[in-house]
Protein backbone atom coordinates (compact mmCIF):
# COMPACT_ATOMS: atom_id res chain seq x y z
CA UNK A 1 0.00 0.00 0.00
CA UNK A 2 0.98 3.67 -0.75
CA UNK A 3 1.39 6.08 2.09
CA UNK A 4 -1.51 7.62 3.52
CA UNK A 5 -2.39 10.80 1.50
CA UNK A 6 -4.07 13.42 3.90
CA UNK A 7 -5.60 16.27 1.36
CA UNK A 8 -6.79 19.23 3.63
CA UNK A 9 -9.70 21.13 3.27
CA UNK A 10 -9.38 24.43 1.68
CA UNK A 11 -13.04 26.60 2.68
CA UNK A 12 -12.74 29.79 0.87
CA UNK A 13 -14.66 28.22 -2.17
CA UNK A 14 -17.07 26.73 -0.28
CA UNK A 15 -18.12 29.31 1.80
CA UNK A 16 -18.75 31.85 -1.30
CA UNK A 17 -20.71 29.07 -2.74
CA UNK A 18 -22.68 29.17 0.58
CA UNK A 19 -23.67 32.28 -0.04
CA UNK A 20 -24.89 31.98 -3.20
CA UNK A 21 -27.03 28.81 -1.79
CA UNK A 22 -28.74 30.87 0.93
CA UNK A 23 -29.51 33.36 -1.35
CA UNK A 24 -31.09 30.79 -4.14
CA UNK A 25 -33.40 29.57 -0.97
CA UNK A 26 -34.19 32.92 -0.18
CA UNK A 27 -34.92 33.43 -4.15
CA UNK A 28 -37.09 30.31 -4.25
CA UNK A 29 -38.91 31.79 -0.99
CA UNK A 30 -39.79 34.34 -2.88
CA UNK A 31 -40.76 32.52 -6.12
CA UNK A 32 -43.28 30.49 -4.24
CA UNK A 33 -45.03 32.84 -2.18
CA UNK A 34 -45.59 35.00 -5.20
CA UNK A 35 -46.62 31.87 -7.16
CA UNK A 36 -49.19 31.04 -3.44
CA UNK A 37 -50.36 34.22 -3.69
CA UNK A 38 -51.36 34.38 -7.64
CA UNK A 39 -53.28 31.49 -6.98
CA UNK A 40 -56.93 31.45 -6.48
CA UNK A 41 -60.03 30.15 -7.78
CA UNK A 42 -58.66 30.22 -11.38
CA UNK A 43 -55.85 28.39 -10.76
CA UNK A 44 -53.65 30.01 -12.81
CA UNK A 45 -50.99 27.99 -14.91
CA UNK A 46 -48.24 30.68 -14.21
CA UNK A 47 -48.85 30.98 -10.55
CA UNK A 48 -48.06 26.93 -10.54
CA UNK A 49 -44.94 27.26 -12.40
CA UNK A 50 -43.77 30.13 -10.27
CA UNK A 51 -44.61 28.00 -7.19
CA UNK A 52 -42.54 24.87 -8.46
CA UNK A 53 -39.81 26.92 -9.40
CA UNK A 54 -39.82 28.54 -5.80
CA UNK A 55 -40.12 24.89 -4.29
CA UNK A 56 -37.02 23.57 -6.68
CA UNK A 57 -35.07 26.32 -5.70
CA UNK A 58 -35.69 26.38 -1.89
CA UNK A 59 -34.52 22.90 -2.24
CA UNK A 60 -31.45 23.00 -4.18
CA UNK A 61 -30.17 25.64 -2.24
CA UNK A 62 -30.87 24.19 1.48
CA UNK A 63 -29.34 20.60 -0.04
CA UNK A 64 -26.18 22.85 -1.62
CA UNK A 65 -25.78 25.00 1.04
CA UNK A 66 -25.73 22.30 3.81
CA UNK A 67 -23.44 20.60 1.81
CA UNK A 68 -21.07 24.20 1.58
CA UNK A 69 -21.85 24.48 5.22
CA UNK A 70 -19.70 21.57 6.42
CA UNK A 71 -17.46 21.57 3.87
CA UNK A 72 -16.97 25.12 4.95
CA UNK A 73 -16.80 23.92 9.06
CA UNK A 74 -13.89 21.23 8.40
CA UNK A 75 -10.90 22.25 10.28
CA UNK A 76 -7.89 19.84 9.04
CA UNK A 77 -7.97 17.35 6.40
CA UNK A 78 -11.07 16.90 4.30
CA UNK A 79 -10.15 13.53 2.82
CA UNK A 80 -7.83 11.22 4.15
CA UNK A 81 -6.66 7.81 2.09
CA UNK A 82 -4.95 5.20 4.21
CA UNK A 83 -4.39 1.63 3.77
CA UNK A 84 -7.50 0.59 6.27
CA UNK A 85 -10.01 2.82 3.80
CA UNK A 86 -11.31 6.25 2.69
CA UNK A 87 -12.08 8.67 5.17
CA UNK A 88 -14.35 11.90 3.75
CA UNK A 89 -15.09 14.42 6.24
CA UNK A 90 -17.34 16.19 4.00
CA UNK A 91 -19.48 12.60 3.84
CA UNK A 92 -19.35 10.88 6.90
CA UNK A 93 -17.42 10.73 10.63
CA UNK A 94 -16.26 7.12 9.86
CA UNK A 95 -13.57 5.82 7.33
CA UNK A 96 -15.11 3.46 4.87
CA UNK A 97 -12.47 0.30 4.05
CA UNK A 98 -11.47 -0.06 0.78
CA UNK A 99 -13.41 -3.50 0.25
CA UNK A 100 -16.32 -2.05 1.13
CA UNK A 101 -16.31 0.62 -2.19
CA UNK A 102 -16.50 -0.01 -5.56
CA UNK A 103 -15.63 3.35 -7.13
CA UNK A 104 -15.26 4.92 -10.58
CA UNK A 105 -15.48 8.24 -12.43
CA UNK A 106 -18.79 9.16 -14.38
CA UNK A 107 -18.82 12.04 -17.05
CA UNK A 108 -22.12 13.77 -16.35
CA UNK A 109 -22.30 16.07 -19.77
CA UNK A 110 -20.17 18.82 -17.83
CA UNK A 111 -17.49 17.32 -15.56
CA UNK A 112 -15.98 13.99 -14.10
CA UNK A 113 -17.04 13.12 -10.83
CA UNK A 114 -15.46 10.36 -8.53
CA UNK A 115 -18.55 8.57 -7.58
CA UNK A 116 -18.70 4.96 -5.50
CA UNK A 117 -21.03 2.82 -3.98
CA UNK A 118 -20.73 1.07 -0.32
CA UNK A 119 -21.31 -2.13 0.38
CA UNK A 120 -24.77 -2.64 2.86
CA UNK A 121 -23.08 -3.93 5.20
CA UNK A 122 -20.98 -1.07 5.78
CA UNK A 123 -23.50 1.63 4.69
CA UNK A 124 -24.90 1.04 7.92
CA UNK A 125 -22.26 2.14 10.30
CA UNK A 126 -21.03 5.08 8.46
CA UNK A 127 -23.53 7.67 9.92
CA UNK A 128 -23.61 9.75 6.52
CA UNK A 129 -24.27 13.54 6.85
CA UNK A 130 -27.81 14.29 5.78
CA UNK A 131 -26.79 16.76 2.63
CA UNK A 132 -25.11 13.45 1.50
CA UNK A 133 -27.81 11.43 1.84
CA UNK A 134 -29.85 13.09 -0.14
CA UNK A 135 -27.70 13.59 -3.10
CA UNK A 136 -27.28 9.74 -2.84
CA UNK A 137 -30.46 9.45 -3.45
CA UNK A 138 -30.69 12.07 -6.67
CA UNK A 139 -27.59 9.99 -7.78
CA UNK A 140 -29.28 6.88 -7.69
CA UNK A 141 -32.58 7.67 -9.79
CA UNK A 142 -29.81 8.65 -12.53
CA UNK A 143 -28.96 5.25 -12.69
CA UNK A 144 -25.54 5.94 -10.71
CA UNK A 145 -23.59 4.95 -7.88
CA UNK A 146 -24.68 6.38 -4.60
CA UNK A 147 -21.83 8.65 -3.30
CA UNK A 148 -19.12 11.21 -4.91
CA UNK A 149 -16.27 12.25 -3.48
CA UNK A 150 -16.62 15.32 -3.95
CA UNK A 151 -13.43 18.13 -5.25
CA UNK A 152 -14.66 21.22 -4.14
CA UNK A 153 -12.60 22.38 -1.08
CA UNK A 154 -10.10 19.61 -1.85
CA UNK A 155 -7.63 21.94 -4.26
CA UNK A 156 -7.56 18.97 -6.11
CA UNK A 157 -9.33 18.22 -9.45
CA UNK A 158 -11.36 14.79 -10.14
CA UNK A 159 -8.88 13.04 -11.80
CA UNK A 160 -6.13 13.93 -9.34
CA UNK A 161 -8.54 12.59 -6.56
CA UNK A 162 -8.85 9.58 -9.03
CA UNK A 163 -5.21 8.95 -9.47
CA UNK A 164 -4.57 9.64 -5.32
CA UNK A 165 -7.59 6.78 -4.87
CA UNK A 166 -6.54 4.41 -7.72
CA UNK A 167 -2.87 3.35 -5.45
CA UNK A 168 -5.52 2.03 -2.62
CA UNK A 169 -7.83 0.00 -4.76
CA UNK A 170 -7.67 -3.34 -3.57
CA UNK A 171 -6.83 -6.22 -6.50
CA UNK A 172 -9.80 -7.63 -8.52
CA UNK A 173 -10.72 -11.55 -7.00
Amino acid sequence: MPAPVIIENRPLLPRLLLLFWIASAAMGLLFAVAGLRLLGPGEKGGAIALLLLGMTLTASGIIMGGLCWRISRIRGPAVELTSEGLLDHRLSPSRIAWQAIQWKIVFNGRTHNVQFDVTPSARRDLGIYWPQRVLSLFSRLLGRPAFTVVALGTGHSTHQLAALMEGFKPPAP
